[in-house]
Parts: structure tokens; sequence; C-alpha cells
């Protein structure tokens, strides 16, 4: 069997080709409910946007439309947990769980306490730097909690935190991968907004909103806003499957639930199925014609006309904001008020590093401007400029080697040994799931010598082409999975070994012959075989 260490700890680029498998294979259900609980909340969060920017009478309803938005971002919660529990049943194959009302109360309720810190813990660990990846994979792991009845805040934070201290550098290159996708895609969609509509004007003459709009349209932070919510909802499920797996893997270290899965087989079989999900906003504008014979209208009936249709709520936004006075401040509670005492402590640290920067630059300036004036002078501050970069640079130097200390003894202290009970069986060679890393090379090779002196040429070819795949994957040349084709195998190869040409020409020579052999049900002569044992471990040799 495998080392527990190379079992579980996957590599990031592992973990993200798992993940798209496994979102590709899932039944259709499950992104339809995701996107039930997330596309109301992106809706209702442009509309507060731009209601709250435009409208001149945003204030009288604005407890009201902020009430909506947290009761949308709740019903956006509770249905990604719904999906990461779901995702998790699909992948164990057990049946999935029936949600009864206290459940549903349950997942409610300890969603929204737990989700609705992280406006708060994130912005600062982001300005902190270090414990934001921590905190990042800390809510994710809490949507995708084990499910259980009596589940609550302690629980799934003690459970969640465990899981984000898990394999921390898998962690940060999955979320320095995510930033790079959302990049990406924000992109993408910005720039397919802007173009889209022009190019409907140039083939068919149809004007838009964006069309009339023009280069004005990227001044206008709805757009933006919009863009955002069109990245988040083509992301998000992405990274929720991706914390899926880890989860996943974090407690099978102690569960043992990857090799549950393994030895019942319920992964290969399942219907693959191709979703696609399109999100269109349709935006009509209601058009009047006016017609019937021109009439006189006497000036003072057309000003009261004016005033009337100023009047209206569309036209509202043209009118001036009433603005309140400074004595007139409503009192804030005690989340508004810390929100705002952090904000102007990032704000009054900004002006002041602004502030030092400008004094720097100045400085500088000077000290180029008159280089032969006051040397004695310019020499003690150039003294004192290094001193200080000394200074900072010891700082950092200590810093960088109190976070590599605690890594290495959280890494030491936090070791799991998995315990393995028993020898693992043979595996069926005329089974189609048994794979190259079931057993390790040399077990491999020691079946293909036991077949061959049997005579079983067929089952011999097998195993001694499972044992190749094997060394190929142990030298980091390919990934074994499930889901590969031998010709995937081959691309791969090609792609990472193409500077083996004589290898590489092996390898094709050896595959095709195989697969003329096992799946045209060919008996191989021994001529032939021993032919196949000589190319087969001169591969070996090359990698």
């Amino acid at each position: 069997m495998k080392p527990a260490h190379k079992k579980h700890h996957q590599s990031a680029i592992r973990i993200i080709e798992e993940a798209v498998h496994l979102l590709r294979s899932a039944p259709g259900n499950l992104l339809a409910g995701y996107y039930l609980g997330s596309a109301p909340f992106v809706l209702g969060l442009m509309y507060f946007w731009a209601d709250m920017s435009r409208s001149a009478s945003a204030g009288d309803y604005r407890t009201v439309a902020a009430l909506s938005l947290a009761v949308l971002y709740i019903w956006m919660k509770f249905w990604q947990t719904v999906f990461t529990h779901q995702l998790r049943d699909y992948m164990t194959g057990q049946p999935l769980y029936k949600w009864t009302l206290r459940r549903i109360a349950s997942v409610a309720a300890t969603q929204s306490l737990i989700q609705s810190t992280r406006f708060i813990v994130l912005p600062v660990a982001g300005v902190v730097l270090i414990p934001f990846g921590f905190c990042y994979a800390f809510y994710q792991n809490a949507a995708a909690h084990a499910q259980e009845d009596d589940q609550t805040v302690k629980s799934i934070c003690k459970w969640a935190w465990r899981q984000s201290g898990l394999w921390p550098r898998q962690n940060h290159l999955l979320i320095g991968i995510f930033w790079i996708f959302g990049v990406v895609i924000f992109l993408n969609i910005s720039f397919a907004a802007f173009i889209i509509p022009q190019m409907v004007k140039t083939l068919f003459g149809i004007e838009s909103i964006f069309t009339l709009s023009g280069m004005r349209m990227i001044l206008n932070t709805t757009f933006w806003i919009a863009m955002l919510g069109i990245t988040y909802l083509c992301l998000d499920p992405f990274i929720k499957t991706v914390y899926v797996l880890r989860c996943f893997y974090g407690s099978a270290l102690k569960s043992g639930e990857d090799l549950k899965k393994e030895l019942h087989g319920l992964v290969t079989g399942v219907k693959k199925m191709a979703l696609g999900l399109t999100i269109m906003v349709l935006y009509a504008t209601p058009f009047t014609c006016l017609a019937g014979q021109s009439t006189v209208i006497a000036p003072g009936e057309m000003d009261r006309f004016i005033e009337e249709t100023l009047e209206r709520r569309e036209f509202a936004w043209r009118m001036p904001r009433e603005t309140v006075q400074q004595g007139e401040q409503e009192p804030k509670g005690p989340l508004a008020a810390a929100i705002k005492w952090l904000l102007d402590v990032l704000a009054k640290g900004t002006r002041t590093l602004e502030k030092l920067i400008t004094l720097l630059i100045d400085w500088l300036q000077n000290q180029m401007s008159e280089p032969h004036q006051k040397s004695v002078s310019s020499n003690k501050n150039w003294i004192t400029s290094v001193r200080i970069v000394l200074i900072l640079l010891s700082i950092l130097f200590s810093a960088v080697l109190t976070f590599v200390f605690f890594r290495i003894r959280r890494r030491r202290t936090g070791a799991i040994e998995a315990a393995v009970v028993g020898v693992a069986p043979l595996p069926d060679l005329n089974d189609e799931s048994t794979s190259a890393d079931d057993l390790p090379t040399n077990r491999w090779l020691a079946l293909t010598e036991e077949y061959a002196a049997k005579g079983e040429l067929r089952l011999a070819m097998r195993a001694l082409y499972l044992a190749t795949l094997a060394y190929l994957a142990e030298q980091e040349l390919i990934t074994i999975e499930v889901y590969k084709s031998n010709r995937e195998y081959e691309q791969e190869l090609k792609r990472r070994a193409h500077d083996r040409e004589e290898m590489l020409i092996l390898f094709s020579k050896s595959l095709n012959l195989f697969e003329h052999v096992w799946y045209g049900m060919y008996r191989i002569p021994p001529a032939d075989f021993d032919d196949f044992s000589m190319n087969l471990k001169r591969i070996l040799v090359f990698a």
C-alpha cells in the first residue's frame, strides 16, 4: 500500500484536475441548487448598489433594503452548504441526505452566524497577510462540514480550523491559482459585455443601453459590480468543489473514507453528464409612441405638465440628494462603530504612509540637487539611513525565521500516522477498474514473472504495462488517474518527456501492441511477449 503522506498529500494541480472531473460528472441538480441560492443574492446586490448610488430617496428605505440583502445572503449560504453536502455524498456514493425541517433550521442558523464574520475577519487577515490563507480555508471548510444532526457552531469552527491547518502549501497555491482564474474570467466577461453590444449594433442596427452609454459605461460602478457578480457565479462552484475534496482527504486521515471509496468501486461506472448553464439578464425598457394630431398647448399648461413629469420616480435620480447636517447624525450600533473605527485606522495609516513616502522623495531630491553642500551633514544622514534599512531588514528576517519555526513545529506535532490493518489483496487484472497505483513497481514486476511462468501471457502483459505506468508516475512523468485513458497517458508523457524521443517511440509501439492484445482478445505468441517485455524494460531504463 501507499505511504500515508503520499496517499493524502496531493499536489494543488492534482486537486484541481480531480475537482474539474468531479464537477463535470456531477448531476445537474447539484449546480441548479447552487445557483438557486447564489443568483438571487447577486441580482439583489446589483439592484441594491444601483439604487443606493442613484436614487434620491434611497435614505427612506435603506434599512429595509439592507435587511432584504442580508436575508438573501443567508439564503445563498444555506444553498451553498447544501451543494457541498450533496457533492460529498455523490463523491462517496452515499444516498442523498434527507433535509428535515430541524436540519434546515440548524444549518441556516449556524452558517449565518459563522459566515457573517468573514466580512470583518478576512479584510483584517488580508492586511496582516500571513493568516489570510488559513482564514479563507476556514470559511470554505465550514460550508463543507460533515453532515451531523447535532452540529453546533463550536464543533463546526473547531473542525473547520483543524482542516484549514492541513497542507498549508497546497492551500496557498490553490488560493493563488483561484486569484489568477478570477482575474482572467473577470477580464473576459468585461470585454464580452463591452464588445458584444457593439457587434450587435454594427451587424443588426439594434441600439441598447450599452451602446448609448459608450465609453461612459466604464465609469459606472454598477457595471463593475455586475461583472464581479458574474465572475463569482462562474468561479465559486469550482472553489467549493476543491475544498470539498480537501476536507474529504483531511477527514480520511482518521476515518479512512478514501479506502472505503476505492474498495467499493462506487466512483467507476457513473454516467457523465455534460452541464451547461447560461444566465441571461434581460433589461427591457418600455417604448411609448405618441400618435394623433398636433394640438396647441398653452404655456401655463406646458409648465404644469413638466412639473408633473419631473416629480415621477424614474426622474428622481436627477434631483439633488438631501444631505444630513453635522448635528443630525444618526446614532450607530456597536458593529457599525467598530467597522467605522477600523476604516478610520486604515485611512489614517494610509495617509501616514503617503506622508512618509513624500518626505522620502523630497529628501532624495534634495540630496541629488545639492551634492556639494553640507557634506558632513550628508554623510551623517547617509549613515543614519543605512542603519534604519539594516534594522528593518533584521526585523523582516526575524519575522521570516519565526514563521518558518512555527511551521516546522506544527508539521512535526500535527503529523498523523495512519494505521494499516492487514495486507492488501492482489488486484484482479481482469477488472478494468484496476489502476497502476494499486501496487508499487516491484510488486507489478513480480506479478509479471508469476503469470509468465504460468503461461498466462495476456495477464502478464497487462501487469508489465501497469508496472511501467507506476514507474513513470514515480518519476513524475505521468499522473495516475482513474478517468485517464491509455492515449491520455501517452500525450502526457509526450509533454513531460519530449526530449526523450527513443523512450516515446518505444512507449507508443508497446501501447499499440498492448491494446491490440488486451482489447482485441488476441493470443500473443511468446516471441511477441518477449519483444514487448524487452521494450518496456528499456523504457524503465530510459526513465
